[in-house]
């Protein structure tokens, strides 16, 4: 089998399609990328043997998977398995895919130490995330246990107290309407679904936690009695109170509080 000719593809300049002679006629053989073409020296007229072609073919399969490898990490930067599995997805041989994420790691297209690092800095930054959220995401994307702890450990005390501080100012305008002990459970409940250590969460409350203004708390406590009195309005007064008394002990509101805000309510009914 000889080469005939080569042709440009028309919609990617940087492919070729190649024609051999076979019964006295050009028939169209395979198509290959430019980089191959040059690599494997091909010219015209040149005798193709099989196992020659089957290495040809060989390494277009993995320059095809390198240039979609490329192209995907054009997004943005990708741990090692992302590549992997994207190449897995696009049903690319498992040879081919080991030498491509090699040559990449060569080029240094694929570091997982320089993604490691940026992802953690930009979860910190930019995101809710905390540190044991953010190790664990980098334990889901297969980056080695020593890269995950070098950037965790980067990630100062004082930043995490910080961004655990800035949360617990924010959620305690909540008190307009909670109790400070339900406010601070949520509080608690969120940043460790984020992420934060329980000393780093019981630090920022105690640091950021600014007094509550009695006023407020017995006005939050006022405000949920209003709303368990209609709730509880098929009641005996007696019974109704006891279980207003009950409900509002769960949201964390002081006896003494929930005591004055009954007074109120029922100043408010006469």
């Amino acid at each position: 089998m000889k080469i005939a000719k080569f042709t440009t593809q028309k919609k990617n300049q940087d492919r070729l399609n190649v024609f051999v002679e076979k019964d006295g006629r050009e028939e169209f053989a395979f198509a290959i990328d430019l980089d191959v073409f040059i690599k494997y020296e091909l010219t015209k007229g040149m005798e193709l043997e099989d196992d020659f072609v089957r290495d040809v073919l060989q390494a277009e399969e993995e320059q095809k998977a390198y240039k979609a490898a490329v192209n995907y990490l054009s997004y943005r930067m990708r741990a090692v398995s992302e590549v992997r599995d994207y190449l897995v997805k696009k049903e690319i041989d498992e040879s081919a895919i080991k030498r491509v994420i090699e040559r990449l790691i060569e080029q240094r297209y694929l570091n997982d130490a320089e993604f490691a690092k940026a992802y953690t800095q930009t979860k910190f930054n930019t995101s809710p995330s905390g540190p044991v959220k953010i190790k664990r995401e980098l334990a889901q994307l297969q980056i080695a246990p020593d890269l995950i702890e070098d950037v965790i450990a980067a990630i100062s005390h004082e930043d995490q107290l910080e961004k655990a501080g800035k949360f617990v100012n924010r959620k305690q305008m909540e008190t307009n309407r909670r109790s400070a002990t339900e406010v601070q459970q949520r509080i608690q409940q969120t940043l460790m679904q984020r992420g934060f250590s329980f000393d780093i969460i019981s630090e920022a409350i105690l640091t950021f936690w600014e007094n509550e203004d009695e006023d407020v708390e017995l006005s939050a406590c006022l405000t949920q009695a209003e709303k368990l009195n209609r709730k509880f309005s098929g009641y005996a007064p007696y019974e109704r109170k006891q279980r207003m008394k009950m409900q509002l002990r769960r949201k964390g509101f002081p006896y003494e509080v929930i005591e004055r805000a009954l007074e109120r309510l029922a100043e408010q009914e006469s």
